[in-house]
């Protein structure tokens, strides 16, 4: 569960770095960049540390993880784009619930009562803090259902996965899938762009991003996938509060304090009872 945490925190990181850049390239630019940036890394780690390839039982759950984070990482791009995250984000945060549920249907893993109510807890007060508003009518509504569904599904196909797997060739499977269908689909444009002027910013992203990864990967396999990505969502939304609060003076209502409180009590909770 410590390693849970500590993947969670690095995911937070990330999205925070990940805004700041936000502001200089488009959300398709910095998924092919950020893909590009790490596959490097974890292929060099496999073939120095890992050197050992997957057993043939990999092949199928890999490509569907593969191809529904693909497909989730589009649809989400696409979103965002398209609507006022305001919104359609807050349907973001039925991921764990989902995860739980399709680990208990394919893996036979279930979640105890006591974690589910705790999931459920930290699912709502996430959508509250949100804003605690959704309809299918606005626009990036659909691509943002797509995207719950298939990231609360790619998760418990790594978790299958990775049990014949390294995590690093995993890792950099899933990043080549994910870089080759965005740059198919999306067609980011790179022309008169200067990505050396962020250059430290797309370093430390990058290195915040890769350990997020690989060490969420590790958590899956100790841990439920509900538990993983519950962690992930509340101390990813939580710190997105605090740090728009201490960055960008953004105002936390008395309401918002109220529902940052449940989710970190809740999530408190769910670390001493992960069996981990």
């Amino acid at each position: 569960m410590v390693i849970a945490l500590f993947s969670a925190l690095n995911w937070a990181v990330f999205d925070f770095l990940r805004k700041r850049l936000a502001s200089h390239y488009s959300a398709a630019q910095m998924s092919v960049i950020f893909s590009l940036l790490v596959l490097p890394a974890y292929i060099g780690y496999w073939l120095v540390v890992d050197k050992q390839l997957p057993s043939s039982a990999y092949i199928a759950p890999a490509i569907a993880s593969g191809i529904l984070a693909a497909i989730g990482s589009v649809n989400f791009i696409q979103a965002l784009s398209l609507g006022r995250m305001a919104v359609i984000l807050p349907l973001l945060s039925i991921t764990p619930a989902l995860a739980g549920v399709f680990a208990w249907l394919l893996l036979g893993e279930p979640l105890t009562t006591l974690q589910s109510i705790l999931i459920a807890a930290i699912v709502l007060a996430s959508f509250l803090l949100q804003g605690g508003r959704f309809s299918f009518q606005e626009p990036g509504a659909k691509q943002v259902a797509i995207t719950s569904f298939c990231w609360g599904l790619c998760i418990v196909f790594d978790k299958q996965a990775l049990q014949y797997s390294s995590l690093s060739f995993h890792a950099g499977f899933l990043t080549f899938m994910v870089f080759f269908v965005n740059l198919i689909l999306l067609r980011p444009q790179f022309k008169n762009q200067n990505f050396r002027a962020h250059w430290l910013l797309w370093t430390i992203s990058s290195v915040v991003f890769a350990v997020a990864v690989i060490f969420q990967m590790q958590a899956l396999t100790e841990i439920q996938p509900g538990l993983v990505e519950g962690l992930k969502r509340a101390i990813g939304i939580v710190s997105a509060s605090m740090l728009g609060m201490w960055f960008f003076k953004e105002a936390i209502s008395t309401k918002e304090w109220l529902m940052i409180s449940v989710i970190l009590c809740c999530s408190a909770m769910l670390a001493l009872n992960s069996g981990a």
